[in-house]
């Protein structure tokens, strides 16, 4: 039976939970890749000294921090939920700020 998440409707009843991914703040990783399934997302910056940028975008767009500011564990919002109500499907990635910060990624 389908689970309901805000106005979509998820054959699968497990999240993929992501290992940490390492960002950079000269290049634009992926996060996720393209999923029409998608019905919800979990970002979580897990460094105490950088912020990361959100972007969605593929990663080969380019390579400019901007997009979805998190900040730095413990000084402002260090993570992002993606509204059911509102769910972007095409591809994820994210840059750092500076050094190489981890983040984790939750998908529904």
């Amino acid at each position: 039976m389908p689970l309901k998440i805000g106005r979509n409707r998820n054959s699968n009843d497990i999240a993929n939970v992501m290992d940490a991914i390492e960002l950079n703040g000269n290049t634009t990783t992926v996060l996720l890749p393209e999923n029409p399934s998608r019905i919800a997302l979990h970002v979580n910056n897990n460094s105490e000294t950088k912020g990361v940028w959100i972007k969605l975008q593929p990663a080969s767009v380019d390579d400019k921090q901007k997009g979805i500011w998190l900040a730095k564990k413990k000084e402002g919002l260090s993570h992002w939920d993606m509204s059911p109500d509102n769910i972007y499907t095409g591809e994820v990635s994210a840059i750092a700020d500076s050094g190489k910060p981890d983040v984790y990624v939750t998908e529904y």
